[in-house]
């Protein structure tokens, strides 16, 4: 990807589980103090737009390198998305960028934004991770 805000989309996806919806939804404010701090990972307390469920999941290293790099000449409000993008924007990108590694492909995007948040479950698992905290951490409702 050689535009700084669909490589800091996609290591967000992939970081920290999130779908497009919730990362469109994010505020400068929601990482503001810990991302100013330099703090590492960052934690973010979010409620899921789909299903209204609260959840908390982080940004590593990796994610928080990528949107450093996509923020160095904006300076953003605390109620200002981080992204001003459409969903339809990123998911055009995401599928543009896949015709070059993929050709044509039928069916789901296999470098899209879903296939990247499924990839955050898949690297969780791989490293045994309780199930009941990946659910958690992609904002899905859990058993009580």
């Amino acid at each position: 990807m050689d535009k700084p805000i669909y490589r800091s989309i996609a290591a967000l996806i992939v970081q920290g589980g999130l779908s497009v919806s919730d990362l469109l939804a994010l505020k400068y404010g929601d990482v503001k103090e810990e991302f100013e701090k330099g703090t590492t990972p960052i934690c973010l307390s979010l409620t899921r737009k789909k299903t209204g469920v609260p959840f908390i999941t982080f940004l590593g290293s990796w994610s928080i390198k990528l949107l450093k790099d996509y923020l160095v000449n904006r300076k953003l409000e605390d109620n200002e998305p981080i992204y001003a993008v459409s969903s339809r924007a990123v998911h055009a990108y995401f599928h543009n960028t896949a015709q070059k590694f993929a050709g044509n492909f039928k069916g789901r995007n296999p470098y899209g934004p879903h296939s990247m948040r499924a990839a955050f479950r898949i690297f969780l698992s791989d490293h045994k991770v309780d199930p009941l905290y990946i659910e958690y951490w992609m904002g899905h409702a859990l058993p009580e």
